[in-house]
């Protein structure tokens, strides 16, 4: 179940650019082992689990880039997602997210770009986390 609400929450963020869900937070990411792997075990998807939630990265075969950071506890915090690629920082705009809520961000990368290692970055006013880098 969680594997198909991560997949659907991505696939929205792909259509539309991104999303923010108030939802009860059940995701792929909320599975995420010690060493950056959700629950699909996918090079391609990897993740960090945060004090308050958990941060998701996902390479796809069409140059897409999905960010996805799940708040299970603590205050609003203003963040901005992003992914960094041979030494480059993409990030979003920043947001404000609350307990409970999923924001998923959507980045292209341009053709011929899949199959590069890629981290997944939560930046706050306090520092940044990152997810393992993705690979092939």
């Amino acid at each position: 179940m969680r594997t198909k609400t991560s997949a659907t929450l991505i696939a929205c963020a792909l259509a539309a650019g991104s999303i923010m869900a108030s939802a009860p937070v059940a995701s792929a990411a909320d599975y995420c082992d010690s060493s950056g792997h959700t629950a699909s075990n996918e090079p391609m998807s990897r993740c960090t689990e945060l004090s308050n939630g958990y941060l998701y990265a996902h390479q796809s075969s069409n140059d897409k880039i999905a960010i996805q950071y799940s708040k299970t506890g603590g205050s609003s915090v203003s963040v901005r997602l992003g992914y960094t690629r041979s030494g480059s920082t993409h990030y979003s705009s920043y947001f404000t997210i609350k307990s409970g809520q999923t924001v998923v961000k959507q980045f292209g990368t341009g053709t011929g770009n899949y199959c590069q290692s890629m981290t997944g970055v939560l930046n706050y006013s306090g520092g940044t986390f990152q997810t393992p880098s993705t690979h092939c």
